[in-house]
C-alpha cells in the first residue's frame, strides 16, 4: 500500500512546485509549473515508490469556499467509494502562500472542513519579511495546532523534512490497521528520501547559519546606537526575528513560549542587553554574542526536533557565545534578509 496525498489550496500558492521538492528529480516536469497562471485542472496524479502525490486544481479568485471544498471532497469520496483501499486519501496539504504574509478567511473557512486529515503548509516562507513575521505566526496558531503547521520553502528546500516526518505520522496512523503494510511502508518511505534528506540537511544548516551571523552582525550594529536603553527593544526584536527564521528553516511555525524560553537560554539575556547599554565599549560584543549564541542554541534545538532541554540548550547558547569572540562584529557587513 502507498499513501495518497492530496495537494490543494489557492492557485499560485506552490502545489505543483512542492510536489516537485519532494519527489525525485523527472517526476514533475518542469512544464507542470508556471507561475503566471493556473497549470493543473482537475487533478493529476504523481506516482512515486514511497506515496503517491494528489495535486488539485487550485480555487480561483471568485470561487466560493462551498464550491472548492466541495471539489475537493468530491475526489475523496469518490475514491473512498471506490472499495479499493489503495485509493484512499491518507492525508491532506493545505497550501498557503506566505508571499500574501496572513491567512485569509478563505483559507481559514477551507482548513476547518478538511478535519483532522489535514496539514497545513505555508509555502514560499522565504519570503517572509521581519515585519510579517510575528503577525502571520500569531494567524497560523490561532487556525491549528503547532504540530499541524509546516513552514516550508520549495525553492530553498528547507522545511521539506519536517514536513514529510508530519506526513509520515498521519499516514502511518490511516494504515496501522492493515496487516503487514505499516512495516512496509515506513521502509520504501525511508528508502525513496534517505538521499534527499540528507541533501536537506544540509542546506537546512547553511540556511540557521546565515540567519544567525546575520542576526549577529544586526545585533553589532544596532549596539552602535549611543543612547544607553534605545538599543534594548529593537536587539530584543532582532533576536525574535531570528529565531521565527531558524524555526521556519526547520519548518516549525514558532510560537511564544518557544521563543521565550529559546530567548531565556541566556539566563541574564534582557539583564545583560540593559548592562551594554551603559558600558559603550561592550556593547557590540556582547549584543552579538548574546544574538550568537541564542540563534546557535536555537539551531540545535530545532534541528533535533524540539527535544533538547534546559540545560543542552543552556550549553549549545555557551558553546556558540564563546565562538562568537572569533569574529570582529564591527567590520562584519550585514546583508538583509
Amino acid at each position: 500500500m502507498k499513501p495518497n496525498i492530496l495537494v490543494c489550496g489557492k492557485t499560485g500558492a506552490g502545489k505543483t512546485s512542492l510536489i516537485q521538492a519532494v519527489t525525485h528529480a523527472g517526476t514533475v516536469p518542469d512544464e507542470a509549473i508556471n507561475d503566471a497562471e493556473a497549470a493543473t485542472r482537475g487533478f493529476d496524479v504523481y506516482e512515486t515508490e514511497a506515496a503517491n502525490f494528489i495535486d488539485s486544481e487550485g480555487m480561483e479568485p471568485g470561487q466560493t469556499v462551498e464550491e472548492y471544498s466541495s471539489f475537493i471532497m468530491g475526489e475523496v469520496v469518490k475514491r473512498l467509494s471506490s472499495g479499493s483501499v489503495e485509493n484512499l486519501v491518507h492525508n491532506i496539504w493545505y497550501c498557503v502562500d506566505g508571499s500574501g504574509a496572513r491567512v485569509q478567511s478563505a483559507d481559514a473557512r477551507l482548513i476547518g472542513k478538511f478535519s483532522d486529515k489535514v496539514l497545513l503548509v505555508v509555502t514560499k516562507a522565504e519570503t517572509l519579511r521581519k515585519e510579517q513575521m510575528e503577525a502571520m505566526m500569531t494567524q497560523l496558531l490561532d487556525l491549528l495546532p503547532a504540530e499541524r503547521i509546516v513552514m516550508v520553502s520549495s525553492h530553498d528546500r528547507t522545511g521539506l523534512g519536517q514536513l514529510l516526518d508530519r506526513a509520515l505520522e498521519m499516514t502511518a496512523c490511516a494504515i496501522d490497521g492493515a496487516d503487514g503494510e505499516l512495516f512496509g511502508f515506513r521502509n520504501r518511505w525511508n528508502t525513496y528520501y534517505a538521499n534527499m534528506r540528507a541533501r536537506w540537511k544540509q542546506r537546512a544548516d547553511a540556511e540557521a547559519d546565515s540567519f544567525i551571523n546575520w542576526a549577529a552582525g544586526r545585533a553589532a550594529a544596532i549596539a552602535l546606537i549611543p543612547l544607553p536603553l534605545a538599543d534594548v527593544a529593537p536587539l530584543m526584536a532582532n533576536e525574535a526575528y531570528m529565531i521565527y527564521r531558524i524555526g521556519a528553516v526547520f519548518g516549525y511555525a514558532v510560537d511564544k513560549s518557544i521563543l521565550t524560553m529559546l530567548a531565556g537560554v541566556a539566563g541574564g539575556s534582557i539583564a545583560g542587553k540593559l548592562a551594554a547599554s551603559f558600558l559603550p565599549f561592550l556593547k557590540v560584543p556582547i549584543a552579538a554574542g548574546i544574538t550568537y549564541g541564542v540563534g546557535k542554541a536555537a539551531k540545535a534545538f530545532f534541528a533535533s526536533g524540539m527535544k533538547l532541554d534546559m540545560d543542552e540548550l543552556k550549553a549549545k547558547f555557551i558553546e556558540g557565545e564563546k565562538e562568537s569572540r572569533n569574529t570582529d562584529w564591527k567590520t562584519t557587513q550585514i546583508k538583509e534578509v
